[in-house]
């Protein structure tokens, strides 16, 4: 009996322990979507509106087409809801000039959108 409640006890460590460390530290943001921009496929505005909510959210940006749904599931933006207001459409004026007001996205921010890139806008 004793045995029995020491392996209880140290089956509850273990998952206590996994779950905190993963409550501590959660997982990296996604893998990219696409990498190779030499073979991006060309999507219409149409296209790109037909993914306009959380559960599928494509940006248009300065003439690129990007996947930002991982990134939303991830809860990792900084704006949380915020970034939903892009989604389905041309978000260049959005991410350039930020509707709260305190200016463009910074460095770090658009370093990120290459990891979501899934193609280009068609002219």
């Amino acid at each position: 009996m004793k045995k029995l409640l020491i392996a209880i006890g140290v089956l509850f460590f273990v998952v206590g322990g996994y779950y905190g460390y993963t409550m501590l530290y959660p997982q990296p943001m996604p893998q990219p979507v696409a990498t190779d921009t030499n073979k991006l496929i060309s999507y219409t505005l149409t296209q790109v509106a037909e993914h306009g909510n959380k559960d599928s959210c494509w940006l248009a940006i300065e003439g690129k087409v990007y996947d930002v749904t991982p990134y939303i599931e991830s809860g990792f933006h900084p704006g949380k809801e915020a970034i939903l207001n892009g989604c389905g459409k041309d978000a260049t004026e959005i991410f350039n000039n930020r509707p709260n007001g305190s200016g463009s996205h910074s460095e770090k921010a658009r370093g990120f959108l290459p990891k979501f890139l899934i193609g280009e806008l068609s002219k």
